[in-house]
């Protein structure tokens, strides 16, 4: 079994946790930014501002009850959904088909595992974290329209050597600890999995139509 990301000593020769260990590659970068990268951004967008843009079109019983409202102490705190109950399946099988064409071309045939929508309001936020149990690369696409809108909301990557060196004669900040991506329009940021990264706390903004929108996801 895995712990931390890591296989205990033993369990090499279980059939089961070599299969696992299969579904992943070495990584060959640690960050990688794609800007423009879906034609239908736009039209993703305004299927999710159609959907949540009438505050007084949703009921108890109605599509819009799909949100979870996912709190870890400490680690997590954001609404995530299916992408189909918002966009619509026809959508969100257009993006998979995109993304799975981009890792044919430049990642070596990896599949794209099926993406979640995460909404990050005033207040919400991912912790430092690592997700190495997941995939190889972890991929982020946002789907926010004006990140001006709102403070945090980045996806922060840590760079490479910052958390084994000591240098304390050499003042840093957070921008000097990881590579940061504010999550900009129709632009895909990919990095590997096994990386601490986070999203800072979102502060400004508690209109949906005016959060940190992404589709998330891992590639194996």
């Amino acid at each position: 079994m895995r712990v931390f990301g890591q296989v205990r000593d033993g369990a090499i020769g279980n059939p089961r946790v070599r299969r696992e260990m299969q579904d992943y590659r070495s990584p060959s970068f640690r960050t990688r930014l794609v800007p423009d990268f879906w034609p239908r951004a736009d039209q993703a967008r305004a299927k999710f501002e159609d959907f949540m843009g009438n505050p007084k079109s949703h009921t108890f019983s109605g599509p819009h009850q799909c949100w979870d409202f996912w709190y870890m102490p400490n680690v997590y705190c954001y609404l995530r959904t299916d992408p189909a109950k918002v966009l619509g399946r026809e959508l969100v099988d257009d993006f998979l088909q995109r993304l799975r064409d981009f890792c044919a071309t430049e990642l070596q045939d990896m599949t794209a595992l099926h993406p979640w929508m995460s909404l990050h309001l005033n207040g919400m936020r991912h912790e430092v974290h690592n997700d190495s149990c997941n995939g190889t690369y972890a991929y982020v696409f946002s789907l926010t329209r004006d990140v001006d809108r709102f403070t945090g909301g980045e996806t922060c990557v840590a760079r490479s050597g910052v958390f084994e060196e000591l240098e304390p004669r050499r003042n840093n900040a957070w921008h000097g600890f990881f590579e940061v991506f504010p999550a900009r329009f129709n632009q895909l940021v990919l990095f590997d999995d096994r990386l601490p990264h986070m999203v800072p706390v979102v502060q400004g903004t508690m209109n949906p139509l005016a959060g940190r929108l992404c589709l998330t996801g891992h590639l194996r």
